[in-house]
C-alpha cells in the first residue's frame, strides 16, 4: 500500500508533471507510488522493453515505493469499462489517500485527457462495494490534478520543489530514449521531448510557477474540492530567502 499514487498515461508522464512533488512527499516520509496506464509502445522512439528499463532507473532516482504499469493501448487509451476496472483494481490494491492525475481541460494529448477522466471516475467508483474486482472497495480522500507542461490557468496549489528540481531533471533524463543527450540526436529529433525547447520550457515553467508564491521552482496543481489548512500562518507566509 502507498500514501500517494500518481497515475499517468505513459512512462515519464509523472516524472515530467510532478517529479519534484514526488521527491518532496518522499522526503516527508510518505510512501509513494506510480501507475502508468500504458507501456509507451507506440512512441516514436524506444520500445516497451527499453522504456521499462528507463522507468526502473527513474524509480531509483525518485525512490518510488511501488510502480504498476498497465497494458492499455498507447495512443488509444479510452474510458471503457475494461480500463476502469483495471484502474479501480490498482486503487484498491494500493489504497492511497491521495491520487494525482491529469487535469483534462489542460491537455493536448488525447491519452492524457482520457487518463484524467478515467482516474476521476475510478477514484469514486473504487469505493462502491457492488463493483467486484480482485481487491476490497476503497475510496481515496482526495484527487488532485496536474497539467501537461504548458499551462494557461492559475493553479490552485503550488508545491515548492526548489530543493528537488535537479533530482526531477535527473529522473526525466533516465528516459534516454525520449530525451536528447547528443548533438546528433538533437539534429535528428522528431519529437518535442527531444528538443532543446523541452528543457527550456520545463525550467521556465518551474520558475514561473514558483514566482507566483515567491519561491525559485514550483509545480502547479488543481483540485475540485477545497483544501483544508491547519496552519494559516505557515501556509501563506512568503519565503524571505527568495528575492
Amino acid at each position: 500500500m502507498v500514501d500517494i499514487l500518481a497515475i499517468g498515461a505513459h512512462p515519464d508522464d509523472v516524472e515530467i508533471s510532478m517529479g519534484g512533488a514526488m521527491c518532496v512527499l518522499k522526503k516527508q516520509g510518505y510512501k509513494i507510488g506510480i501507475c502508468d496506464l500504458s507501456r509507451g509502445e507506440t512512441g516514436t522512439y524506444g520500445s516497451p522493453e527499453i522504456r521499462k528499463k528507463e522507468l526502473e532507473a527513474a524509480n531509483r532516482i525518485l525512490s518510488i515505493d511501488k510502480r504498476i504499469t498497465l497494458d492499455l493501448p498507447d495512443g488509444n487509451i479510452q474510458n471503457t469499462e475494461e480500463a476502469r476496472v483495471k484502474v479501480i483494481d490498482v486503487i484498491r490494491e494500493l489504497r492511497p489517500e491521495i491520487v494525482y492525475s491529469f487535469v483534462t481541460d489542460l491537455t493536448r494529448h488525447p491519452d492524457h485527457a482520457h487518463a484524467g477522466q478515467i482516474v476521476k471516475e475510478c477514484v469514486y467508483l473504487a469505493g462502491l462495494e457492488k463493483i467486484k474486482t480482485h481487491f476490497d472497495p476503497f475510496r481515496p480522500s482526495q484527487l488532485i490534478y496536474f497539467p501537461e507542461l504548458f499551462i494557461n490557468r492559475k493553479p490552485d496549489i503550488v508545491i515548492d520543489i526548489t530543493e528537488y528540481f535537479e533530482q526531477k531533471v535527473e529522473a526525466i533524463k533516465a528516459y534516454g530514449s525520449q530525451v536528447i543527450s547528443t548533438d546528433k540526436e538533437r539534429a535528428e529529433a522528431k519529437t518535442f521531448l527531444r528538443s532543446d525547447n523541452f528543457w527550456d520550457i520545463l525550467t521556465t515553467r518551474a520558475k514561473f510557477v514558483g514566482s507566483m508564491v515567491s519561491i525559485k521552482y514550483g509545480e502547479p496543481f488543481y483540485c475540485d474540492l477545497p483544501i483544508r489548512v491547519t496552519d494559516m500562518y505557515r501556509t501563506f507566509i512568503k519565503d524571505k530567502s527568495y528575492k
